[in-house]
């Protein structure tokens, strides 16, 4: 994989209590702000078409704000997508508040992969703009799903008969009220080898991190809190599921026609064809992206996807 150019821009922290939690912006000068919330073991200006992304947003004033959450790289296996919804909202209470260039427009909050998670879960809930609770209420005019595939699918596929005890496990634990404890981690070095002073660094935190029971089960299990996209959910689940969401903003799904992690048996625009029938009285549009695997490396995608953003960001209501 190719790194993307370098992104310019500002590094400041949105919240200092009780950790403190960089973000970055680019051409934080603009009054309207689009949140990026990247996917399991991701972190800022890891997805490769942000740079095209945030030089089409500075053409129609909005800024791109890529926050560090505390899920990012291999937090996320003893984290949650509450929690990523907290560390989101303390963010949009920054950028609503802050001294400079404060968010004056348009807030938008687009996820890839699994941040089309914390996407869905941060607008499911009414949530105050201060931390202190009370009014105001914080407004979000739109959300954006690149690569909503279901982590619970990939894990039926893939899982082997390690995975499958792991899973019993971590059910076991939960229906012990263990959600909390940390499921067994074997295989994994406690430092890593070195030659001529060189390795892999911390890979195995991040691609094998730690696991409590909860979040196993919540992104692997049937059901779970992550399971917002499962191509098995029945009509009825998906709308329970989604309908939360597009009660309070409008969104726009981006489904990779060459998404490597949804299962090859889905008929994608089937699918599309399933989301719009079911949701037809919400604010949903779908697009299929040719060319497009999960993180859309193609050159022309990533154009695709671009374009497909700022037409939903130049029609979201005043």
């Amino acid at each position: 994989m190719h790194a993307p150019p370098p992104l310019q821009g500002t590094l400041a922290l949105y919240q200092t209590e009780p950790y403190s939690l960089p973000y970055f912006e680019t051409n934080g000068h603009h009054p309207n702000k689009l949140i990026f919330l990247s996917g399991l073991t991701d972190t800022i200006g890891v997805v490769p078409y942000l740079p095209r992304l945030a030089n089409a947003l500075d053409k129609i004033q909005f800024s791109l704000v890529q926050p560090v959450k505390g899920s990012d790289l291999g937090g996320f296996g003893t984290s949650s997508l509450e929690g990523d919804a907290q560390e989101t909202a303390q963010l949009i209470e920054h950028l609503s508040t802050r001294a400079q260039h404060p968010r004056r427009g348009k807030l938008v909050v687009m996820g890839h992969s699994t941040g089309c998670q914390d996407v869905v879960a941060l607008l499911s809930q009414e949530r105050s703009l201060s931390r202190n609770g009370g009014n105001p209420k914080i407004h979000i005019d739109g959300g954006i799903l690149q690569a909503p595939a279901s982590d619970y699918d990939y894990f039926e596929a893939n899982k082997t008969e390690a995975d499958a005890k792991l899973l019993a496990e971590s059910e076991r634990l939960i229906a012990e009220n263990r959600g909390d404890a940390l499921l067994p981690r074997e295989g994994v070095a406690p430092k890593p080898a070195s030659h001529d002073g060189r390795g892999m660094g911390n890979a195995d935190a991040v691609l094998k991190p730690a696991f409590t029971a909860y979040r196993f089960q919540s992104l692997n299990g049937s059901r779970g809190d992550d399971d917002f996209f499962s191509y098995g959910l029945t009509d009825e689940q998906i709308y329970k599921a989604l309908h939360p969401a597009l009660a309070r903003a409008p969104l726009l799904m981006l489904i990779g026609e060459k998404d490597e992690f949804v299962p090859p048996s889905v008929d994608k625009v089937k699918q599309i064809r399933r989301y719009s029938h079911i949701l037809q009285d919400d604010a949903l549009s779908v697009m299929l992206v040719p060319n497009a695997n999960h993180k859309v490396d193609d050159a022309g995608a990533q154009e695709k996807v671009c374009d497909a953003v700022v037409y939903f960001l130049g029609n979201l209501k005043e």
